[in-house]
């Protein structure tokens, strides 16, 4: 018999977020380990994206009573921002030449657009600790500055390259931790 809570048991979004959590820093620690840009990491990044996108879609379901227009306008922009660069990495991977720049810089925009504003919607719904709504609006930001700040040992790259990623895997281990521990909270 179990002593845990329904509010701390897993959820598939828990596990998404955690399995989004290794792909990122399994993807960042393999860039920094083999800094020149390899195809077949534009290809990995899909999965830890899509499951980055899937726990967001949980964070969002656990608050969305609270966090109004603007958790779901955010969530849009996220879910649109990671369709818009998921395609252009299909294009990068297929060498579809057309689909290029929408894996750089078209979809990260949005979706930094969307991350901000989620997490904005976040820090005011008050179902999450404030840190964790930090965490995810600053998410694309930090992941960037992450990537610039290790050019200095791993050339940055528009593509192939995921060092920054690390952040993204920083956030989803803290987002996959505190919807662990997430109560359903209606108004």
């Amino acid at each position: 018999m179990s002593t845990r809570s329904p509010a701390e048991t897993l959820t598939p979004f828990t596990v998404a977020g955690a399995v989004s959590a290794l792909g990122w820093f399994g993807l960042g620690i393999e860039s920094i380990v083999r800094p020149a840009p390899a195809d077949f990491r534009d290809a990995l990044v899909l999965v830890p994206w899509a499951l980055l996108t899937v726990t967001l879609l949980g964070v969002h379901l656990a608050q969305r009573d609270r966090s109004g227009r603007a958790g779901l306008a955010g969530l849009g922009l996220i879910v649109a921002g990671a369709a818009i660069a998921l395609t252009g990495n299909v294009g990068l991977v297929l060498g579809t030449e057309a689909l290029v720049f929408l894996s750089f810089p078209v979809g990260p925009l949005v979706f930094g657009a969307g991350l901000i504003v989620f997490g904005v919607a976040t820090w005011r719904a008050g179902v999450f600790p404030r840190w964790v709504a930090a965490l995810i609006g600053t998410s694309q930001v930090m992941t960037t500055a992450l990537g610039v700040g290790l050019s200095a040992w791993v050339p940055i790259s528009d593509h192939g390259s995921y060092t920054g990623g690390l952040w993204h895997g920083v956030t989803m281990l803290a987002v996959a931790v505190s919807l662990r521990r997430a109560r359903q909270v209606t108004s």
